[in-house]
């Protein structure tokens, strides 16, 4: 059996896609369960899984020969499900921190609310602009975070994110565009 596995991981390492995509059609959906038992959502799950095997087809040359493939993807899916789950909190908290600073501008620009009108339409854009948030994809919301609230630079968010800077471009570019249309009865005109 050792023998077998190590056949495995040398053909991986080799490049070999079919023995991947046995080994990939053979633990997926067992993976994603197990995924599930920790983000809780199924198609979060799959896109963490197959990130997953992704990163191992990109790193294959450098896996080690003595390595134990089943223990190594529910380990890695595990941790990207743990990074997945803090970085769902950070954007949770931006969300929160948001909220209060939409607030606080309203009320500094009011001064106070005055008729129930004010306060509905305070609340409905709060409730606007969360929903906004969410709409854009796990990407373009992630980006869009790092760029508005973290203070991020393009170059900065590539690199954390492992993607090009135009990459960054477009989702900050969809992602503004997205929130416009969202909030287009809130936001002035020049």
């Amino acid at each position: 059996m050792t023998r077998f596995k190590s056949y495995i991981v040398k053909k991986i390492k080799e490049g070999d896609i079919h023995v991947f995509e046995e080994i990939y059609n053979e633990h997926y959906h067992v993976l994603c369960s197990y995924a599930q038992r920790f983000v809780f959502n199924p198609e979060d799950a799959r896109e963490i899984v197959q990130g997953v095997f992704v990163k191992i087809w990109k790193i294959r040359e450098t896996l080690p020969d003595d390595i134990h493939f089943k223990t190594y993807l529910y380990t890695a899916v595990r941790n990207r499900c743990l990074d997945y789950l803090k970085h769902l909190k950070i954007i949770n908290n931006y969300k929160a921190e948001l909220l209060k600073q939409v607030s606080e501008a309203i009320q500094n620009n009011s001064n106070t609310l005055e008729t129930p009108l004010e306060g509905l339409i305070t609340k409905e854009l709060e409730e606007k602009i969360m929903a906004a948030i969410d709409s854009l994809p796990e990407k373009g919301r992630e980006v869009f975070i790092l760029s508005r609230f973290e203070g991020m630079k393009y170059k900065e968010i590539a690199e954390k994110l492992n993607i090009s800077v135009n990459t960054v471009e477009t989702h900050m570019s969809r992602a503004i565009n997205t929130l416009r249309k969202s909030l287009s009865g809130y936001i002035s005109k020049k």
